[in-house]
């Protein structure tokens, strides 16, 4: 018979052995189920915490690009569309998670009709508009509109100028909740022409306040709103780029970010889930026995919205098992059989066994004890994590992780023994590394920001944190050392502190910086009892090479500009770029004010010097206003808007001046804001009149003419002359509609006159800067003239001699163009400017115009009648003819018929005259009227 069917009955000692081992087994086995269950559900709620710590970050980064973009437009304003998609580009490029940037204005229904014709010029056909059942169509009739004014990228997302943002319900409520706010506000998954592509869209809002008014509750910023920048983002594009690709690829992963409840439907932003790597091997079956799979949810906050993120993970996402508890339980098994077996056969060794059991049982626990050390340190390795020693002076480093090998670039064994603040090189001195070093020294706790050098000698800054380690209540033995390696966010901090503080097209001071430099000085002026001068400085004629050459060439003149601001300028004095074409320069510790006018006629000089752009020479000049510190004003505010009341005062004398403040310019400009606001409706209101002026055949007497001049009959001012607010249609932008309305009018009045059988009358009409740059001038003139009926030889088109010497190669071209229509052309105001006698016989004209300063003083100054005698004899070396304005004496006459004057005008014949006048002019000069 068979020994194993000769087996004896199990004696009670080897049973009871049995038994005991068996339930010490079981005990052990359910012990470390439950430890690799819970390290397994540890390890996966890091993981998901892992993953909204990068989704939360990464939504903080997008959101910082827009405020990036936001500060654009409160530092610079309304710089263009070019300087909008060239700040945006770079940041599109490197968050390719962001489907565009734009910037919205607020415009009320009262507003909207201006607003579309003004923006018409630059994209033809512009309208508000709003998504409609049939796609996009005019804006409905609300009190308020957020139409989209910039955009980029602007090739892909053009489509959306003139878009109003509030018909969308949750893009209002975010935009409200930012205004009110005053913080970047997120809406959720939004239903947009994208989402029917099954593209999940979300939009960020930052608002926009004036600088000049009080921002402290929700009434007052929704007062102080402007407008607002907005970022649309991709939500799926920007979960997947902020948690990887190899983060997503783990299989069995299943990954939902929604901004619900439920995430499902239109509220899901992002789904994904990893296919599971199919393995039927014995030993994958046993390493997963038992394991669960993971749910875990948890919410965060992107700009005031609530969004979820889901995560699960089936046994075979993560890299644990049950293999140690199964091994456990075979091992308690076959050893509890074998100790049974070995007690039925010896019970003498009993003891033997059981003291092994007991030295195995400390050795595992000295085991276990040592590797969660080890755990501890692996665990965290998107970091360094170092293990030093206790012992000073060099604290050997006796442990680095993976992390730290790719951050530094040392390998392990180059860096066990080194002391633990090698990374520092030669720069031990730093404050950072002396704080550390006294830690470790005191055993206890710190944490320090310190420059440290990588294995290719290249710098980066860690954040690092020392901790003491104590085993069994004893002195400290270890220090754990972590290092986070924050090299990129100190570069982008200085980015955004560059952003804040300069102006990103010249370099310059911005408002936020001068602020703070004129607070600065005014502080250090009331301690040393001295004066601060503060000159702003506006461009003259700016608006001309921007709209006559492109914004790229006016960004070019302003560097220029802001160049030789810096050069000319003390090493004490700070120049700031206000906005636009408005400078600031601050001129500190001014003993004497005659001192501080010095240095503004030098910064004056330094600019006049020529700009060479695209091959022709600009002549820049600027108009500058002064306030003193203390007695024009004792704080920023006030100081910057006497200086800028001073400034316009500088305008009105002529341009290319400074002026000192003085307190009677509050009025004036009190009167001037007022005017503003009133011309802007002066045209709807149908405010706007023309007189005329008649212009004499010197030699038969006989009216061959009129030269139209406007007036504005405002209904509580009286009669404005055009002296007072010509130069505020200039610098408004209505000198266009302003010109055009003017120069059909007085072609529709000249017809009449001539149905009326009161003859042809040549009608002159004066073409302000603008209007002459403008490059659809000639289809303009082209068009008021067939609308009319009038004769193109009856049109007498007015240039100054500024006007046309600003750029003499456009000024050329362009009266070639307006010549080859038939109609004259004449030179206003000759002999003010600085004609060139090259530039003047290209020029294709037909008359000049001497100004009325030198006929005034005809017949008492000798010079001034040299003068009206010159251009006279050049007119007619140059056939032209001459027309003289301001004859009010009948010397002044008989002068000008004696030099050969062809045509006058002045008061000696008739002041300007409204319509009805001038006809009944007319009608008496004819002999008409009964």
């Amino acid at each position: 018979m068979s020994p194993l069917l000769r087996l004896r009955a199990p004696s009670p000692v080897a049973l009871a052995t049995f038994i005991i081992g068996l339930v010490l087994t079981a005990m052990l086995f359910g012990l470390t189920y439950e430890l690799e269950t819970d390290k397994a559900d540890l390890d996966f709620r890091r993981r998901v915490e892992g993953y909204v710590s990068d989704l939360q970050q990464g939504a903080g980064d997008a959101i910082a690009s827009l405020q990036a973009v936001n500060q654009l437009i409160a530092s610079v304003g309304e710089a263009g569309q070019d300087n909008f998609s060239s700040f945006t580009a770079p940041l599109l490029k490197r968050q390719p998670y962001i489907r565009a940037f734009s910037y919205h204005r607020f415009i009320s229904s009262r507003e909207r009709a201006m607003f579309e014709a003004s923006m018409r010029r630059s994209h033809p056909g512009f309208v508000i508009k709003e998504f409609g059942e049939s796609g996009w169509v005019p804006a409905a009739t609300r009190s308020q509109y957020l139409a989209t004014i910039y955009v980029a990228p602007f090739a892909e997302e053009k489509f959306r100028i003139g878009n109003d943002a509030l018909y969308n319900p949750q893009r209002a409520a975010a935009t409200w909740r930012a205004v009110e706010q005053g913080t970047p506000s997120a809406t959720g998954i939004v239903q947009t022409i994208l989402s029917r592509t099954n593209v999940p869209i979300f939009f960020v809002v930052m608002p926009l306040y004036r600088s000049d008014m009080p921002l402290r509750t929700a009434e007052e910023r929704r007062a102080a709103v402007f407008g607002v920048t907005q970022a649309m983002f991709n939500a799926r594009d920007l979960v997947g780029k902020v948690l990887g690709r190899e983060a997503l690829s783990i299989p069995g992963l299943e990954v939902s970010v929604y901004t619900a409840v439920a995430g499902e439907g239109e509220h899901l932003a992002f789904h994904h889930k990893a296919e599971h790597l199919e393995d039927d091997s014995v030993l994958s079956r046993l390493r997963l026995f038992g394991a669960q799979t993971l749910t875990v949810s948890e919410s965060f906050d992107v700009g005031g919205t609530v969004w979820n993120i889901r995560i699960s993970g089936t046994p075979a996402t993560f890299t644990y098992s049950h293999r140690a508890s199964l091994l456990v339980l075979v091992f308690g098994l076959l050893f509890s059989l074998a100790v049974a077996l070995n007690r039925q056969s010896a019970a003498a060794r009993a003891m033997h066994i059981e003291q092994l059991v007991e030295q195995r049982t400390v050795e595992l626990g000295r085991a276990s004890r040592d590797l969660q050390l080890r755990q501890r340190a692996i665990e965290a390795s998107a970091n360094a994590i170092l293990i030093t020693s206790a012992s000073g002076p060099h604290f050997a480093i006796e442990y680095v992780n993976p992390a730290f090998t790719r951050i530094t670039g040392y390998q392990s064994e180059e860096v066990i023994g080194k002391p633990f603040d090698f990374l520092c090189g030669t720069d031990h001195d730093q404050a950072g590394a002396m704080e550390l070093r006294a830690a470790l020294n005191s055993g206890t706790e710190s944490q320090a920001i310190v420059r440290h050098y990588r294995k290719d000698g290249t710098l980066f800054w860690d954040n690092v944190y020392v901790a003491p380690v104590a085993l069994a209540g004893r002195a400290a033995t270890h220090f754990v050392v972590t290092q986070y390696d924050i090299t990129e966010t100190r570069r982008y901090q200085a980015e955004l502190e560059f952003q804040a503080n300069y102006d990103l097209l010249t370099g310059i001071a911005n408002r936020n910086l001068l602020r703070d430099r004129v607070t600065q000085a005014l502080t250090m002026a009331a301690r040393h009892d001295e004066h601060v001068c503060v000159a702003f400085m506006d461009l003259d004629r700016f608006k001309f090479i921007n709209d006559s050459l492109g914004h790229r060439a006016g960004d070019l003149f302003l560097k220029t500009i802001a160049h030789r601001l810096k050069r000319a300028a003390r090493d004490t004095d700070t120049v700031a770029r206000y906005g636009g074409d408005e400078f600031v320069l601050v001129l500190p510790e001014a003993e004497d004010v005659a001192e501080s006018a010095k240095v503004v006629q030098r910064v004056m000089q330094a600019l006049s010097r020529p700009i060479p752009i695209n091959g022709k020479d600009f002549f820049p000049s600027c108009s500058v206003g002064i306030a003193v510190y203390p007695t024009d004003g004792e704080d920023f505010e006030t100081l910057l808007t006497h200086a800028d009341m001073a400034m316009y005062s500088a305008k009105e004398k002529g341009r290319n001046t400074f002026q000192f403040y003085a307190p009677n310019m509050n009025e004036r400009a009190a009167k001037r804001l007022r005017l503003e606001g009133d011309l802007r409706r002066a045209l709807e209101r149908r405010e706007l009149l023309l007189h005329y002026q008649p212009q004499v055949d010197v030699n038969s007497g006989r009216i061959v003419g009129a030269e139209a001049l406007i007036r504005w009959q405002h209904p509580e001012l009286g009669l404005i002359s055009p002296s007072e607010f010509i130069s505020l249609a200039e610098e408004t932008g209505l000198i266009g509609a302003i010109g055009d309305w003017v120069l059909r009018t007085s072609c529709s009045q000249a017809r009449h006159w001539e149905q009326a059988g009161l003859g042809k009358l040549r009608i002159a009409i004066n073409l302000s800067a603008r209007q002459f740059s403008q490059p659809n001038l000639v289809s303009m003139v082209e068009s008021a003239l067939a609308d009319s009926g009038l004769s193109a030889s009856d049109l007498e088109l007015e240039i100054t001699e500024s006007t046309v010497m600003v750029d003499v190669q456009h000024a050329i071209r362009t009266l070639h163009e307006l010549k080859s229509i038939d109609v004259h052309l004449s030179i206003d105001d000759f002999g003010t400017g600085f004609s060139s006698l090259s530039y003047l016989k290209q020029f294709p004209i037909d008359v000049l115009k001497v100004d009325q300063s030198f006929v005034r003083d005809l017949a008492t100054d000798p010079d001034n009648a040299m003068i009206v005698m010159s251009v006279i004899s050049l007119a007619h070396n140059l056939r032209l003819k001459v027309i003289a304005e301001g004859v009010e004496t009948a010397e002044q006459l008989s002068y000008l018929r004696d030099n050969k004057c062809d045509q006058v005008q002045g008061y000696y014949f008739s002041k300007p005259l409204p319509a009805d006048k001038f006809e009944r002019f007319l009608k008496q000069e004819l002999g008409t009227e009964a």
